[in-house]
């Protein structure tokens, strides 16, 4: 979902690790699964930087929903 020209909201796949935390986060769910192919996973959402190719600066590496997501964008603005 496009927030502006530069940001976007992304959907991404994080491992659950055996502590039930996220580990490793990918935006390709087939790069996930050649990484771990046995890993129990979860689908979370990032705030993208179109321009720098990364999540935004200020926002979490994590969101539980595109709506957490939203909000963690625009707490800054």
């Amino acid at each position: 979902m496009k927030i502006n020209e530069r940001y976007e909201i992304k959907l991404v796949v994080g491992e659950l690790t055996s502590s039930g935390i996220i580990g490793d986060i990918y935006d390709n769910f087939k790069d996930f699964k050649d990484e771990h192919p046995n890993s129990p996973y979860d689908f979370g959402y990032i705030v993208f930087d179109n321009y720098k190719n990364s999540v935004a600066e200020w926002c979490n590496d994590w969101n539980d929903s595109p709506e957490e997501a939203l909000s963690d964008y625009c707490r800054d603005f």
